[in-house]
């Protein structure tokens, strides 16, 4: 008997998806626990330090953001791939949640487009935390071009965030496109497949 299997690329050894031909398809609910949980700590990251909370010297706040960008290219490049450094990534971000919301002047489009892995996932996190519809087309076109699985799934968060927050009517045009041509180079019945085809579902453009 064959079996076919996926792996959620940055889940690393935590999941498999096992279809048995002419059976079914099944799924360890590692992984549902496992995103479920990074979203919690991603959301708790959210509350209570935002633009009105507890008042930072901007200069600091960046410096925090800067030494944990320095920190995620170093846990990425120091550590194998598996469950303990995708969990440390996570509590990475988390942080860059926390504290990208206490930079007055951030320049989220410079980031973006920066050849830095930490410095990108930085812009990701300061969208996940504040939405700019301004930026959708410049976020969306950073995700599609972004190499790193671990990512371009924080930054399709961001997307499905400035989505909420622009609603559709005010979303740019080629953002639809865009994603679809995403959707067609991701792995089916993937964690980022299933973020791109809520996203486009939201918008009316999924398949």
């Amino acid at each position: 008997m064959l079996l076919a299997v996926a792996v959620v690329p940055w889940l690393g050894d935590l999941f498999r998806s096992i279809e048995v031909p002419g059976v079914a398809r099944i799924e360890f609910r590692d992984v549902e626990r496992r995103v479920e949980a990074a979203q919690r700590t991603a959301d708790a990251a959210l509350v209570g330090d935002g633009p009105e909370g507890v008042a930072a010297d901007d200069t600091a706040a960046w410096e925090t953001v800067e030494e944990l960008a320095t920190e995620y290219v170093a846990v990425r490049l120091e550590q194998r791939s598996g469950a303990a450094r995708t969990r440390r990534m996570d509590q990475i971000f988390a942080r860059m949640v926390r504290a990208t919301q206490r930079v007055d002047d951030f320049d989220t489009g410079e980031l973006l487009r920066s050849r830095d892995a930490g410095r990108r996932l930085a812009a990701y996190a300061r969208l996940y935390a504040l939405p700019e519809p301004g930026l959708l087309s410049e976020l969306v076109e950073a995700v599609a071009g972004e190499p790193l699985p671990f990512n371009q799934y924080w930054g399709l968060r961001a997307v499905g965030k400035g989505v909420e927050d622009a609603g559709a009517d005010g979303v740019p045009p080629g953002v639809v496109g865009r994603l679809q041509e995403l959707r067609s180079r991701v792995l089916l019945r993937s964690d980022r497949g299933e973020l791109v085809d809520g996203i486009l579902a939201d918008l009316g453009g999924g398949r």
